[in-house]
């Protein structure tokens, strides 16, 4: 089998080819140059992206590592907005309950709902492996399905639609390209691999 070298070189070439096929498809239908060039930019990414992610599923494996430091990156921001959006809400409530229990807090309350938010951004974080673990368990599993990452994709196309019904058409048949674009990579991976047929 190829090994992350291999796939990563071809994720490149399928980039460069679906980056060209999707701007120039975009530009010919909408004849729009920006909205091109920001589909030929998504296409190439999500391509490269498609043709490492079946490798996920393998705990010791450079995409794997690659993921999980994405993802526990995307958590630690998730978190820390969510307690920035909600901080003065978050402080009322750490004020009632101290009142209500009767405890006086030796710190102010906006240093509990800071250390409490860190607290939560780190244990979230250290969640993300053993997640991954849990919804890979094996290698060369569903990952390496040509069925079901032709689903998830469809399902991931599908609520980019719903998401996107706002935009005018250009916009979402472009957003829709490009997540249709990762399932191009998968493709790449799995012909590499020889798990197609």
């Amino acid at each position: 089998m190829p090994n992350y070298p291999t796939h990563a070189r071809w994720g490149r070439i399928g980039a460069v080819a679906a980056a060209l096929l999707v701007g120039g498809a975009i530009f010919y239908a909408f004849e729009t140059a920006l909205l091109a060039t920001g589909a030929a930019v998504g296409a190439a990414g999500a391509t490269f992206v498609g043709a490492i992610f079946p490798d996920i599923d393998h705990h010791k494996s450079i995409p794997r590592r690659k993921a999980n430091r994405a993802l526990r990156a995307l958590v630690v921001l998730g978190v820390v907005s969510l307690v920035a959006l909600t901080f003065e809400g978050l402080v009322s409530a750490v004020e009632t309950a101290s009142s209500d229990f009767g405890v006086d807090l030796p710190v102010p309350p906006e240093v509990v709902v800071a250390v409490a938010g860190t607290l939560a951004a780190i244990f979230c974080a250290g969640l993300v492996d053993p997640l991954i673990g849990l919804a890979t368990q094996s290698h060369r599993a569903w990952t390496h399905s040509v069925a079901v990452t032709f689903v998830l994709t469809g399902l991931i196309a599908g609520s980019v639609w719903a998401g996107t019904s706002d935009l005018i058409l250009e916009q979402q048949v472009a957003a829709v390209a490009v997540v249709w674009t990762f399932f191009l990579g998968i493709l790449v991976h799995l012909g590499l691999d020889g798990e197609i047929i």
